[in-house]
């Protein structure tokens, strides 16, 4: 199934709504969890997670549009690639919990 995420192989609106956007959510929701836990080690794993799976979404998209270049294609395209920026730092900012 990670196969045919990465290489384009489902549609635009699995690959972005079902494992981009929701994929993302579940993991907010467990870094969330984590915190109200203490365990807060959880909050920069979790954003390693989703930059990971968003990695492999945007990959899927990336090969999706090579094929077909549409509008919401082209808005999914650009709102991953912001979110990878953002788990990137947000990653980057929030290593020193790992060691708390």
């Amino acid at each position: 199934m990670f196969k045919n995420l990465v290489t384009g192989q489902l549609s635009l609106s699995k690959t972005f709504w079902g494992w981009g956007f929701c994929g993302g959510l579940f993991l907010g929701l467990i870094g969330f969890m984590g915190l109200k836990c203490g365990y807060i080690a959880f909050v920069p794993l979790t954003y390693i997670l989703k930059t990971i799976l968003l990695s492999a979404v945007f990959s899927g998209v990336t090969f999706i549009l090579r094929r077909k270049i549409t509008v919401l294609g082209t808005i999914a395209f650009l709102i991953l690639l912001v979110q990878i920026i953002m788990s990137g730092i947000m990653a980057v900012g929030l290593f020193p919990l790992l060691y708390q």
